[in-house]
């Protein structure tokens, strides 16, 4: 019987499953072969070593988070606040996959220019413009405002952190009024 190709898909489906369900912590290279149903040697093959295959099981996770964004894109009001409570959700319910990807030294970021340009989705900028009435320039800085300010929240949930939906959707709410304010009086 022939043995069946492990691929890299395979390997970072293997890899993934483990940090949503441990941690980063849990990954090796004998624990990731072990859930790819294989030996090591194709991860070695196919990433050199275990610090290549975390950079591309980064990638590979903001892929997986992208297509959750999808899904829950018609969770909330608009775009704008189905963005903010998949983000939120995530940190809840994927809490060592969030920790991977958002609260370890692999995100990278350098400037907010970058986590803007890294983390932003498609059609929020628009939702702001419109909801706030502001050109596009003062929509992305409000959109980048709410990133942080989201994302601070977030890393509550993470943590441990027991907040409401009804607590976390007024506190976005009330954020999103005093930003769009201010860049309302900024604007003018």
């Amino acid at each position: 019987m022939a043995e069946r190709k492990v691929t890299r898909k395979d390997v970072l489906d293997a890899a993934l499953a483990i940090v949503r369900e441990r941690g980063e912590g849990a990954l090796s290279a004998r624990t990731v072969a072990e859930r790819a149903g294989c030996s090591v040697q194709p991860i070695y093959s196919q990433f050199g070593d275990m610090r290549q295959l975390v950079r591309a099981l980064y990638d590979h996770a903001r892929a997986w988070v992208a297509a959750y964004n999808r899904e829950h894109a018609l969770d909330g009001c608009n775009a704008f606040e189905s963005n903010g409570l998949a983000h939120l959700r995530l940190a809840r319910t994927e809490r060592p996959l969030f920790h991977f990807l958002y609260l370890s030294p692999h995100m990278d970021a350098t400037g907010f220019a970058e986590v803007y340009d890294s983390v932003a989705i498609e059609g929020v900028q628009r939702c702001i413009e419109e909801l706030g009435g502001l050109p596009p320039a003062e929509a992305r800085e409000l959109y980048l405002d709410m990133i942080v300010y989201v994302h601070g929240m977030a890393a509550m949930l993470a943590t441990g952190a027991d907040f409401s939906d009804e607590e976390l959707v007024a506190r976005m709410d009330g954020a999103f009024h005093c930003f769009a304010a201010r860049s309302a009086a900024d604007f003018r």
